[in-house]
């Protein structure tokens, strides 16, 4: 799938991606569901909401599946880069165009960054 062909996620399949872009292999509805509950608890996921959920990102072609005996397990069709590059760019156009070392000095003036990230930053500049 082409970045111009990829849309932006509802927050649930978002989170839901997000998960599933944190395995390592492909993962099975029950184990997904215990996964988010054990990580987001305050959204209180129920097996059939995963599922409904799964079911609609194989649609939009976020993810693939493939059945194992009973079990059908899911694995990302999307990467995770690639779901991020749409979602930066719909960032920027929300806001008019606007430079982006204004859109990053506004993400960064929280002062959340740790020293790594900073590093990281620098180091991804002077690659650039």
């Amino acid at each position: 799938m082409s970045s111009k062909e990829i849309k932006k996620l509802p927050d649930a399949e978002f989170e839901i991606m997000r998960a599933i872009w944190r395995c390592s292999e492909p993962v099975t509805s029950p184990i997904l569901t215990e996964k988010l509950r054990l990580t987001l608890p305050e959204k209180d996921w129920k097996q059939q909401t995963v599922m409904t959920m799964l079911v609609r990102l194989e649609k939009k072609a976020f993810l693939r599946s493939e059945k194992n005996g009973k079990e059908r397990y899911y694995s990302p069709a999307v990467s995770e880069e690639e779901y991020m590059q749409v979602e930066a760019k719909s960032l920027r156009q929300r806001f008019g165009g606007a430079r982006v070392t204004g859109l990053v000095k506004s993400l960064c003036d929280g002062g959340d960054l740790s020293e790594e990230e900073i590093s990281d930053l620098k180091k991804w500049l002077d690659e650039q």
